[in-house]
């Protein structure tokens, strides 16, 4: 019998919860059910309260109408001090030309990992560029390729090793063990591959509420990122300071955006909109322009913004909504479950079940271990 996947979308201001089942051996999934659920408060900061995020993921699974049995759950998150940075590294396979083995591929990762790793912080994100080595260059599976020695280019997105921590520990008060954690943005465009229109580079935003997550994929793989420690949230509660009014209403002000009759709401967010615009060009530098812009995150259905993103970059812009979810509630709550629809898709595109990515029981045992005995010493 096949066991449905439970995926959860954490964000800074909601659970996001699907449960979908693979369709067995073909790839894909059938959605059964999913739930958006808010926060009671607004945070203080990314995940302050794993309690009362936990508590919210048990309410977001309640709601999905979806049976119990799921003791496992796939993760996708967002957080503010995400790291990124390509990776040159090499190993040396022999005197004479060897084929390139599975093994020797590890143990070019694992060569960049210890350069992209700092002691407070975990891989979340490892994607391998590309290949070079006797003859050939640029091959990103160069396995059976006869090579003396091996070069390999990697992109690497790193996270605090703390907001793992709070993150396995809400999504466990929820009474779920945390099988896979990925990138929010990987997830995203994983949604909006589905309909298999995605062009071979694409420009996709994040526009989360305490954070904005720029990449840039290429032939499906995440490339390059750029992450703008600002959200929805943030600018929400900027306004809120500047003209002395409620959360709320300074809420509803920059979900105005160009529209707004406050001239200092409008100010503002150009302000912000300034810095994304050159957190953009940062990304793509002399890169080729990429052929489309998907637009995410519910700070994304701000007044204009798609508009001025689309103005701004000169790449065709589109607000994307998963379709799976068109069913499921108004246009805000579609573009919310997209990364959590993503998750399932991204689990159910190959005939395998998803990886572990070591956190079963030994590995977890392990790594609370080493936690302890740090913060004890």
């Amino acid at each position: 019998m096949i066991e449905p996947l439970l995926a959860l979308d954490v964000g800074s201001t909601k659970v996001a919860c699907a449960v979908g089942i693979p369709r067995g051996r073909a790839p894909g999934f059938e959605l059964l059910g999913a739930s958006l659920i808010a926060y009671p408060t607004a945070p203080d900061g990314w995940l302050s309260d794993p309690l009362t995020v936990g508590q919210a993921i048990e309410q977001a699974v309640d709601a999905t109408g979806v049976g119990g049995g799921h003791s496992r759950a796939l993760v996708t998150f967002s957080h503010p001090a995400l790291a990124s940075e390509q990776i040159r590294c090499a190993v040396t396979l022999g005197d004479e030309p060897v084929a390139i083995r599975a093994q020797d591929l590890q143990r070019l990762e694992a060569r960049a990992l210890d350069h992209a790793l700092a002691a407070d912080r975990e891989p979340l994100v490892v994607v391998r560029l590309g290949c070079s080595g006797n003859g050939f260059e640029g091959v990103k599976d160069p396995r059976g390729l006869p090579a003396t020695r091996l070069i390999g280019w990697f992109h690497i997105v790193t996270m605090p090793a703390a907001a793992r921590r709070a993150l396995v520990q809400a999504v466990e008060s929820a009474g779920f063990e945390v099988a896979q954690v990925t990138l929010g943005l990987v997830a995203a465009h994983a949604d909006a591959a589905h309909g298999g229109d995605t062009p071979r580079r694409t420009l996709v935003i994040d526009a989360g509420g305490l954070s904005i997550q720029v990449g840039c994929f290429c032939d499906g793989a995440l490339a390059r990122l750029e992450v703008l420690p600002w959200g929805g949230l943030s600018i929400a509660g900027e306004i809120a300071k500047e003209l002395r009014v409620t959360t709320e209403q300074a809420t509803t002000w920059s979900l105005e955006g160009d529209a707004c009759r406050k001239a200092d709401v409008r100010s503002l967010i150009e302000q912000r909109r300034r810095l994304l615009g050159e957190g953009i060009e940062r990304l793509l530098g002399d890169q080729p322009r990429p052929e489309r812009l998907l637009l995410f995150g519910r700070a994304a259905l701000a007044d204009g913004f798609a508009e001025w993103l689309e103005a701004r970059s000169g790449v065709r812009t589109v607000l994307c909504r998963s379709e799976r979810a068109s069913r499921l509630g108004d246009v805000a709550g579609q573009v919310g479950l997209s990364q959590a629809i993503g998750l399932l898709e991204l689990a159910t595109s190959t005939q395998g079940p998803p990886s572990a990515n070591g956190h079963r029981l030994v590995d977890r045992l392990i790594h609370r271990t080493r936690t302890l005995l740090t913060e004890y010493f």
